[in-house]
């Protein structure tokens, strides 16, 4: 597995395991802030990783 690849992993895993102990307790502020947080690094590196891609395949 390649290093991209390793991040996506940690980082669904991550958003994964913030959202099942959000629902174990829905009304937790501070695990809604985690699944947030957890989401946000998601988003944000799904975004880079289009932006790259763009990049790389233009030509194509």
């Amino acid at each position: 597995m390649d290093v991209s690849n390793r991040e996506l992993t940690k980082l669904l895993d991550k958003t994964d395991q913030a959202f099942k102990q959000l629902m174990q307790e829905p009304g937790s502020i501070a695990l809604n802030s985690a699944y947030e947080s957890a989401k946000q690094e998601l988003d944000f590196y799904l975004c880079n990783m289009r932006e790259d891609l763009k990049k790389r395949y233009k030509d194509f």
